[in-house]
């Protein structure tokens, strides 16, 4: 909501603070919540002159929980796929653990891409893929930093995954299916993610890593649909 003053009103995007937060009206801002600390990237409505066009409202808060959905599946399938191979847990380094951490954020990425064009707006929808990105960005570095404390560098993360969701595009953007359908392109798709998953944990072709990381991938999408088909962005947060 914008003032009279050239600012505009804005919500923190931690759904358990709410804090109105007044900032200069129509700049795309990194914004810290005083009230709880949480750090977004806040893009408007349009930006100053109005020679381009922004992102709604709506769309900013379903490319946050949308980024928070990606992270919540991320990390419990990492769970998941270290409780069913304990062997190859054990033996897996930090380095291995974060890359395979990475591999499903980048498919994640790729789906939620897949899954908004059915309902971003095209005059929209670069920028909610550019949000989306922020959210996830956002979101590691406000929980590193609460690990880290002062002096946490964010650069590192946002290098890290800003590159890791280019290579996503390029890497998984050649499959041509849609999300709505079955179909063997897609299940190509889907197997490929796995073996890319059980290379990084540095256990190329092991089926049942594969396997578990395909299901959990898939499994994904119905959570992305049901969040892109609500009204307030928070339809998936029960997702398990």
């Amino acid at each position: 909501m914008e003032t009279a003053d050239s600012s505009e009103i804005v919500t923190c995007m931690n759904a358990q603070c709410g804090q109105q937060l007044r900032i200069p009206a129509g700049e795309i801002l990194q914004v810290t919540c005083p009230t709880c600390g949480t750090s977004f990237t806040y893009r408007p409505p349009s930006v100053s002159g109005g020679s381009k066009g922004g992102l709604s409202p709506e769309f900013q808060r379903k490319a946050w929980v949308m980024g928070e959905l990606m992270l919540m599946i991320a990390r419990e399938s990492m769970t998941l796929l270290k409780r069913n191979t304990p062997d190859i847990a054990s033996k897996m380094t930090r380095k291995q653990e974060w890359e395979a951490f990475l591999e499903f954020l980048k498919v994640l990425f790729n789906l939620a891409d897949r899954v908004g064009a059915f309902y971003v707006p095209v005059s929209e929808y670069l920028q909610f893929l550019d949000a989306l990105e922020d959210a996830v960005i956002d979101q590691m570095n406000n929980a590193f930093r609460q690990q880290a404390g002062p002096g946490y560098d964010e650069t590192p993360v946002k290098v890290s995954i800003a590159a890791a969701f280019d290579e996503a595009q390029k890497f998984y953007q050649p499959f041509q299916f849609l999300v709505t359908e079955e179909g063997p392109e897609r299940d190509r798709y889907f197997k490929k993610f796995g073996e890319t998953v059980s290379t990084a944990m540095g256990s190329r072709g092991h089926n049942s890593i594969v396997t578990a990381a395909t299901m959990c991938a898939s499994s994904s999408i119905a959570a992305m649909k049901s969040l892109m088909e609500s009204a307030d962005g928070r339809a998936a947060a029960g997702h398990a």
